[in-house]
């Protein structure tokens, strides 16, 4: 190769390389900067093509504005390369091409926000009218709208109750007698929220067979007169009741109507000295607070009329009434244990003008689930 060769081929060389660099730093500028200095080189048409050979690479990789730049610098210094311009006008078309499908992505993204923001606009008025909803946030960032009822870690709320001592006080006016008796309770309380209606139910049973203490009675003054030692009477009790219960959840959450049925058992052959009611087993209507939280403790209050008199002859009126409360000993993610303790009162009119009221008070270990 001769000198004049080499120092063409170099020459050629260092031009290719600052057109590389050029394209590298992105400046179309410094490519019609090279270009019209070499305009007069009899090696101009090899330098536009590598330009134009660079400028459809920049195609290859969709750096589409910058080559329709570079292809410009071309046709700024030489109108009459056709390559050229058949190139520019192909990026040209692309351009256009590609801002129309961006534009029209664009519009359906925002018209997709437009559809999701009215409905949760329409979905949020709705959820107003209602009420007793909340938001809840789900681990995919979504918002969910819930129920209030349904805000709980379960679907369904319950408490069970096991009663170790369950005492009551019986009172009876005509004879005038009374006692004092021990026993063991067991009890439920269950509920299933929907989104209109709360469905439940409460469950208690519970027995006393051992008597701690009596006074008067029939047979006292015979028994005092005489001399002679005198039992005292060893009724046993055993009382239960299945009440489901239900509540408009639009009205109130606590407020819950109740129709069952209740049963108080008596097991004695003292009945003729006590004057205790013999046994009574009625339907009941009634109605309850429930569910209600005090902090961490939970409340609930009951009362119920005994439509079952209507079918005693010796019972005027009935009613039963009472309450509990759950103090929670533990608590964790999903449940509570605690110690319950309850009230409950039953009264009895008889058509005799007498009064039978039994007064109960029951300690109870009661576990529950948690609810928000």
């Amino acid at each position: 190769m001769s000198v004049a060769s080499a120092q063409v081929s170099e020459e050629i060389s260092d031009t290719y390389k600052r057109i590389d660099m050029a394209i590298a730093s992105r400046s179309s500028d410094s490519i019609s900067k090279i270009l019209s200095e070499n305009k007069s080189s009899p090696y101009y048409p090899m330098i536009e093509n590598y330009t134009l050979k660079k400028t459809r690479q920049l195609i290859i990789t969709d750096n589409l504005e910058f080559a329709r730049q570079t292809s410009l610098a071309v046709i700024d210094n030489n109108i009459e390369n056709f390559d050229a311009v058949e190139l520019y006008s192909y990026i040209d078309k692309a351009i256009l091409n590609q801002q129309a499908a961006n534009q029209a992505a664009e519009n359906r993204r925002r018209l997709e926000e437009e559809r999701i923001a009215a409905r949760n606009a329409k979905s949020k008025q709705q959820l107003a009218n209602r009420g007793n909803y909340q938001v809840v946030n789900t681990a995919s960032g979504q918002e969910v709208y819930v129920n209030e009822q349904h805000a709980s870690f379960s679907s369904w709320i319950w408490t069970v109750k096991l009663g170790l001592a369950d005492f009551v006080y019986q009172k009876i006016s005509d004879p005038d007698y009374s006692s004092l008796k021990y026993g063991l309770a067991l009890g439920a309380n269950l509920f299933r929220p929907s989104e209109r209606f709360i469905f439940g139910a409460d469950l208690f049973a519970d027995a006393h067979i051992v008597t701690f203490s009596t006074a008067g009675g029939i047979e006292r003054e015979k028994g005092a007169a005489s001399g002679e030692k005198e039992e005292k009477p060893q009724e046993f009790f055993i009382s239960g009741r299945v009440v489901p219960e239900f509540a408009f959840a639009d009205l109130s959450k606590h407020l819950f109507f109740r129709a069952g049925l209740s049963a108080h058992m008596l097991a004695s052959n003292d009945k003729d000295r006590t004057g205790t009611t013999d046994t009574f087993i009625s339907p009941v209507v009634g109605i309850a607070l429930d569910n209600m939280n005090l902090g961490e403790a939970q409340l609930r209050l009951f009362y119920d009329y005994d439509l079952g008199h209507l079918a005693y002859e010796e019972i005027k009126t009935a009613m039963e009434f009472g309450g509990s409360i759950l103090l929670p000993m533990a608590v964790n993610d999903k449940t509570k244990v605690g110690v319950e303790l309850g009230a409950q009162n039953l009264l009895l009119m008889k058509n005799s003008d007498g009064v039978e009221n039994r007064t109960k008070i029951t300690f109870a270990i009661g576990v529950g689930n948690v609810i928000k």
